[in-house]
């Protein structure tokens, strides 16, 4: 964060230190902290303050008599007594509120997934989209891979490509992915869908691709993870939420635009077989008289 203080002894050792000096709202926040700093980081302001309280100007307050900077600081100070070891991308980043209007959520959610959204045209290379979609159009088969909100996006891609003739596979069970994997030819291509680039699944997946010699792409977070070196086509979404989040919102977002995005070019490089396979699939599917 770039207004984060170059120190960076620990939060909950600051709060015991100047416990005594701090006035009575302060005190009550700090207390609260110290006997729940692992909840206090699934909080923000307004949720801090009504979970110790206080009111958030007494939250506020706290934070710049602790020398902790902004409320965001704080959190991530706290948050590195809380997990020492581990990495900024697996620090809770959460914001979460109780009683909160369906008003200020509509505001809010939409907010973020606009503001990710704006960050996918920069980290999404046009050169690396075209090389995947040439290296699908020449495949034998597409092997879709992901779990949780990443197997969504995954998922939704099998439904596209089917639809314009594009063998495909994808089961929501990680020992079949792996399995799959395993099985894997040169002239397949394994899609591997993974936000952090670190699960474990998706980590073996890729390796036993690769091993097998089918071409790896991946769609993973912009940050250096273990799936997207062990790819030769790589599709980046912005690092917009941590790993560690009340759930897979924005990313999930991104990566089913990326979807979108990889469909549309598919189809356009050859329209008419396209719309002849959509039309034939629509068909099939919808029957004269249903809905």
């Amino acid at each position: 964060m770039a207004d984060e203080p170059k120190n960076f002894e620990s939060a909950l050792a600051s709060i015991e230190l100047k416990l005594d000096s701090l006035s009575g709202a302060e005190r009550k926040v700090a207390e609260y902290v110290l006997s729940e700093p692992k909840k206090t980081l699934h909080f923000n302001v307004g949720e801090l303050a009504r979970q110790s309280g206080t009111s958030q100007a007494a939250v506020v307050r706290f934070c710049k008599r602790m020398d902790l900077g902004s409320f965001g600081n704080f959190k991530l100070r706290l948050a590195r007594d809380v997990f020492r070891d581990a990495d900024e991308r697996f620090i809770p980043d959460l914001e979460l509120e109780s009683k909160a209007s369906a008003e200020h959520l509509i505001r809010s959610v939409i907010g973020q997934s606009q503001r990710s959204l704006s960050l996918l045209a920069n980290s999404l290379d046009p050169a690396a989209v075209e090389s995947a979609v040439d290296a699908m159009l020449g495949a034998s088969m597409v092997a879709l891979f992901g779990v949780g909100a990443s197997g969504v996006a995954a998922y939704d891609f099998l439904q596209k490509l089917v639809r314009v003739g594009i063998p495909s596979s994808y089961s929501a069970d990680t020992d079949l992915q792996v399995t799959t994997a395993s099985t894997l030819r040169e002239s397949d291509i394994a899609f591997i869908f993974s936000y952090s680039g670190e699960n474990a699944a998706m980590c073996e997946a890729a390796r036993q691709a690769r091993g097998r010699g089918a071409q790896v792409i991946s769609l993973t977070m912009d940050r250096p993870n273990t799936v997207r070196g062990l790819a030769s086509i790589n599709l980046l979404v912005p690092a917009f939420e941590r790993v560690y989040r009340q759930g897979a919102s924005t990313s999930r977002v991104n990566q089913l635009t990326v979807v979108d995005i990889l469909f549309s070019i598919i189809v356009s490089r050859n329209l008419d077989r396209s719309i002849v396979a959509i039309e034939r699939t629509m068909l099939a599917t919808h029957r004269k008289g249903e809905s």
